[in-house]
């Protein structure tokens, strides 16, 4: 039987040249070293990884089983993710996410554990693992570890400052409860970020600003420098527009996002919901509450104006427990659609079913809503469905393995 290390690099290419899409070539390149190690297949790689289809976005899934149902290892060990590009399910062997709460940026998986308050960066297709500095260095947070089980649902966003961890100037920067704070690979503890009013609705990290934002309950956006902060004290947000929501009919925010949306301008998303009594028909149907419409509003970064804007072009949005992100529509995807799931999960966690049905496909040019799969597989009691973004550059792996 022959060993698969010492293939020759000219087969390697050869077996190389048969990938159809780009997010393989992680796979192929995690085989073992000598796969990796082969500067012609990694040449390859570079040249043509931009040329292949994607199948991300993909909508990662809860657990199948029950934490105390121990009959069924290898489905705990198992995830399930929809694949947009062509509409079917396909199940993952990742076993470093069982049972983990998990949030998602740049095709990463953010995962905390109750052992040590760990935190780890997870490539969901490689299980690639980064350790990053254990939770309880937020001065606040400690909570012991029948505190865990509540606080674990408490780490709603992530973002990095780049979609490659091997660069020296990356950084993760998450939400945790009330709590905003960010640290590089190389640091022991994360460092708090301070200065906002409200609670927090969501962040963002600009590429070509090179800046942080975030987004209060208040409708208040601030930025700061993250590459150039001091890590050995807090870090303060500097304030820069209020939403105006009077002029534009908005009298509250009841839930909104924060994206990237152009060179000099973010766009905030505002999410409503329809919520039912328990002895109303839609309450059987939906559950607590269903989406009702979203609307959009760009701000300028040149020049802090607020407009309101009814069509995403070419573009589709990605919302839920990941980082807010947008994508040039292609195989699978709808141009001028908002692709969101269940992140509103506080009504759920007292039903014996769970939750979390609340995910859906938003039409901008009607405003109607349809179904992304027929299943309820989205529904969840622990870790709730999130979208796994492209990291755009596949190769960008390669710094880590």
């Amino acid at each position: 039987m022959p060993i698969w290390s010492n293939l020759l690099p000219e087969i390697l290419n050869e077996v190389a040249g048969k990938l159809n899409f780009y997010e393989d070539f992680t796979n192929f390149l995690c085989v073992c070293q000598s796969w990796r190690s082969s500067a012609t297949t990694t040449a390859h790689l570079i040249r043509h990884q931009h040329l292949l289809p994607s199948r991300f976005p993909m909508l990662m899934l809860t657990e199948t089983e029950t934490e105390e149902d121990d009959d069924a290892d290898h489905e705990h060990d198992c995830r399930s993710f929809f694949l947009l590009s062509s509409g079917m399910m396909r199940k993952v062997k990742l076993p470093e996410a069982r049972w983990q709460p998990c949030v998602s940026a740049h095709g990463w998986l953010l995962t905390t554990g109750e052992e040590e308050f760990s935190a780890k960066l997870l490539h969901p297709l490689s299980r690639t693992q980064i350790d990053l500095p254990q939770l309880y260095t937020f001065n606040e947070l400690y909570f012991d570890q029948y505190e865990w089980v509540h606080y674990r649902h408490f780490m709603r966003r992530v973002v990095f400052t780049s979609s490659n961890p091997g660069l020296s100037s990356f950084r993760v920067i998450i939400i945790w409860g009330e709590t905003l704070g960010f640290c590089g690979l190389r640091d022991t503890c994360w460092t708090r970020i301070h200065g906002w009013e409200g609670n927090l609705f969501d962040i963002t990290y600009h590429n070509i600003r090179k800046r942080l934002y975030v987004m209060s309950t208040t409708g208040t956006i601030y930025e700061c420098d993250i590459l150039n902060a001091n890590v050995s004290r807090a870090l303060t947000l500097r304030r820069l527009s209020t939403f105006p929501g009077e002029e534009f009919g908005c009298l509250y925010l009841p839930s909104a996002y924060l994206l990237e949306w152009g060179h000099d301008s973010l766009l905030m998303i505002t999410r409503e919901r329809k919520h039912y009594k328990k002895d109303d028909e839609e309450y059987i149907r939906c559950g607590p509450y269903s989406t009702k419409c979203f609307q959009c509003f760009e701000f300028s970064l040149d020049d802090g104006k607020w407009s309101k804007i009814t069509s995403l072009g070419e573009r589709a949005v990605f919302l839920g427990f990941n980082s807010s992100f947008a994508a040039n529509a292609s195989r699978g995807m709808k141009p001028d659609c908002i692709y969101f799931t269940d992140d509103y999960y506080e009504p759920y966690l007292d039903l014996p079913n769970g939750g979390g049905g609340d995910v859906g496909v938003y039409n901008m040019f009607d405003g109607s809503i349809e179904a992304m799969f027929d299943s309820q597989e989205s529904v969840f009691r622990g870790n709730p469905p999130l979208w796994v973004q492209t990291s755009n550059d596949q190769g960008n792996l390669l710094a880590c393995l």
